[in-house]
């Protein structure tokens, strides 16, 4: 039978896209309390700082929704926001603040990237390093401009705590969906390759291989069960002439119209493969010769109503069935030899017809 489509591997995840865009939400959002806060603490020149970030992380998140920034470039852009602000805070209102410890927080950041030139996350993470060992030295040795009692310190040392355990979340996040993203994407690949390795790709159809597996399936299930299956193996009838009048591309459309009428009135516990070149087999667990005649005798009639256009010239096909039921003491070999000869008993017999043991 038709392998279905291959559903949204990203149905009901979020998007990279939209990952970035929540980032940038929350930076935008986390610098707007920047600025209350430092306002009310009468800290100006962070106040002034984060006029600018506010603006930066509105402009950040257009340029990205209408992708005139790449990914790479918004987290360096980022990154050096984050750094730059935690500098000044350090800077300005002291160590103990915690200002810095951000910095610490976004460390794995350039990980999750795909870099062309792998030591560049390593680069930037030791950067950050060494600019928070940098800062604590010019800090622990001078006294900040602003010094805050004890109420004001907590508030934005629980902020900035705050700012960083969300930073932690949000990266945690970031490895979450990229592991995801990578299983998915793995899987996707062996699907791919499993659907090249079982599916005929000019009619959709299982190939001849992928068949065999299920051939011996059934007969396993039949000898245990003690039940018969049935094989139908159709070849569509003067093929050599429909190549040879219409052209090899109007024969794979003929081919790929017979596979979509076969596999749309095969029963769904059925399967159907391309045998080879212009033939086709299905095969029917649990039924016996009248059901397999049946189901054969309308694809045959089905396939003889189909009408085929090639420019102003019009015609019809023809399709010989040849149908046998297999037993549990029958080999599926001896089966396929069978059905095989009953086929071409129906050439013989004059074509467009099904042909029973």
């Amino acid at each position: 039978m038709k392998i279905k489509k291959e559903i949204n591997l990203f149905a009901g995840m979020f998007t990279a896209e939209e990952i970035y865009r929540y980032g940038d939400i929350i930076l935008l959002l986390g610098h707007i309390i920047y600025l209350v806060l430092f306002y009310r603490f009468g800290v100006y020149q962070m106040v002034y700082y984060n006029y600018f970030s506010v603006a930066f992380y509105a402009a950040m998140y257009f340029l990205l929704h209408f992708k005139k920034i790449g990914k790479m470039s918004f987290t360096y852009l980022v990154l050096g926001e984050i750094i730059v602000h935690a500098c000044m805070g350090a800077y300005y209102i002291g160590w103990s603040a915690g200002f810095t410890q951000i910095m610490l927080c976004i460390i794995p950041i350039p990980f999750f990237i795909v870099q062309n030139r792998k030591a560049i996350p390593y680069i930037l993470s030791s950067f950050d390093v060494v600019v928070f060992i940098v800062m604590r030295i010019i800090v622990t040795n001078r006294v900040a401009p602003y010094s805050f009692d004890t109420n004001r310190e907590n508030i934005l040392y629980i902020y900035n705590t705050l700012c960083s355990f969300i930073i932690i979340i949000y990266v945690s996040s970031i490895y979450i969906f990229t592991n995801e993203h990578n299983k998915r994407e793995a899987k996707a690949q062996n699907e791919k390759l499993q659907k090249l390795a079982t599916i005929d790709p000019l009619t959709q159809l299982f190939n001849r291989r992928a068949m065999m597996d299920f051939i011996k399936k059934i007969e396993s299930n039949s000898r245990r069960t003690n039940s018969v299956y049935s094989m139908c193996l159709g070849d569509i009838d003067d093929f050599k002439h429909v190549n040879d009048t219409y052209g090899h591309e109007v024969g794979d459309k003929v081919l790929r119209a017979v596979s979509d009428v076969i596999a749309g009135n095969v029963p769904s516990e059925g399967y159907v493969c391309r045998w080879g070149g212009e033939e086709i087999l299905f095969v029917v667990p649990n039924t016996d010769t009248e059901s397999c005649e049946k189901i054969a005798k309308s694809i045959c009639q089905k396939i003889h109503e189909c009408t085929f256009k090639e420019n102003s010239r019009s015609f019809n096909i023809s399709m010989t069935f040849g149908v046998y039921s297999v037993t549990p003491n029958e080999n599926y070999d001896e089966g396929i030899s069978k059905v095989d000869k009953l086929l071409y008993k129906g050439k013989n017999q004059g074509k467009n017809c099904v042909v029973s043991k």
